[in-house]
């Protein structure tokens, strides 16, 4: 096989200190894809976002080149960031490489027989103490693009998390910093698809987790138990207690007697820094191509509040628009799902 990687934009990272001194991005349409991850390729995904920068893309974008760039970390940073000594690297890296290589994040609408799962890397390399990896091309737009919101990850607590579903909801939770912004109650259903307890027709992995006492324990209360209780998460972030339930950090949200969503209760005490402010709304100004889905859901817009007017909609349209209420599309502020909205949306579909 011919080796390409020559030709590839390379990006090395030798010292940690090349890395963010704090934070590292994660694009709104990642931190809300269906994407099961264990703690460590948490951490090493982590990594590779932590260095990733839109104008390493510039040539791929601009045509110039037809190759992802690929970035190799060497042995220092690999020994600071995953806490081990040179010995450790490889026995421990090499599962989680494996694991990590075969990763796919998608969208699957069995009504309409379609679906869309792509893998994260194209290759995820270790030779001679350095980690090599080559991000899949196909999801520039869920690395790259900020225009739809992003994540400021704190590196420092999100790698102090033992949990797989604390640096889960640590991510999800770390999306709504700014007063501007909250996070809704969220359905059971969309919790178990960005858990990533689903398979690829959408039915859970485990039996257990349709108990949802069993769900809440393991996925809601003992991740808030453990970012209580870790120094570097609760220095910025501090959980709230529901009067009703007594339960630290969220509220369940009944219908009848069944628990039907989660409210998350929590508060960021520095959401006034201006560094990361300013970071934010330096990303806010990028530009990259569209989001094709996006494009989708902008046409859907405009076909329904022009009904009977302007076209049909189509089964990717309704794709689209499921994506929307999933979470995995933010919707820009031009675009309101009001009431006059899903009115006309029925009579559009029906």
């Amino acid at each position: 096989m011919t080796d390409n990687s020559d030709k590839r934009f390379h990006i090395t990272t030798e010292h940690s200190k090349e890395l963010p001194n704090q934070f590292f991005k994660k694009s709104h349409e990642l931190i809300f894809s269906q994407l099961a991850l264990t703690a460590r390729e948490h951490d090493m995904m982590a990594l590779f976002l932590s260095r990733l920068n839109r104008e390493h893309w510039t040539d791929f974008l601009e045509k110039r080149d037809i190759h992802a760039p690929q970035y190799t970390f060497h042995a220092d940073v690999l020994k600071d960031w995953f806490g081990l000594s040179s010995k450790q690297l490889y026995p421990t890296l090499r599962p989680v490489a494996e694991r990590l290589s075969s990763r796919k994040v998608g969208l699957a609408n069995d009504s309409a027989e379609e679906f869309d799962f792509i893998p994260l890397f194209a290759r995820v390399k270790y030779s001679k103490g350095a980690l090599t990896i080559v991000p899949n091309s196909e999801l520039i737009n869920a690395y790259v693009d900020y225009s739809a919101g992003h994540a400021q990850i704190n590196h420092h607590a999100f790698r102090s998390l033992k949990s797989e579903h604390s640096k889960r909801l640590y991510t999800l939770l770390s999306r709504f910093k700014d007063s501007g912004t909250h996070l809704h109650p969220q359905r059971i259903e969309s919790l178990h698809a960005l858990y990533g307890l689903l398979d690829e027709k959408g039915k859970l992995l485990k039996k257990s987790y349709s108990q949802n006492k069993v769900f809440i324990e393991r996925c809601i209360k003992k991740p808030i138990e453990e970012m209580a209780k870790c120094l570097e998460v609760s220095k910025d972030l501090e959980f709230l207690i529901d009067e009703k339930s007594g339960n630290l950090g969220f509220a369940p949200v009944m219908q009848g007697r069944r628990i039907i969503a989660i409210e998350f209760l929590y508060r960021w005490k520095m959401s006034d820094n201006q560094a990361e402010k300013l970071a934010r709304a330096e990303l806010e100004q990028e530009t990259v191509p569209d989001n094709p889905m996006l494009q989708l859901v902008r046409e859907a817009y405009q076909i329904v509040m022009a009904h009977p007017l302007e076209g049909n909609l189509n089964e990717k349209h309704l794709l689209a628009l499921q994506s929307v209420e999933m979470g995995i599309i933010a919707l820009p502020e031009d675009i309101v799902f009001d009431d006059a909205f899903k009115s006309k949306l029925n009579q559009a579909w029906g």
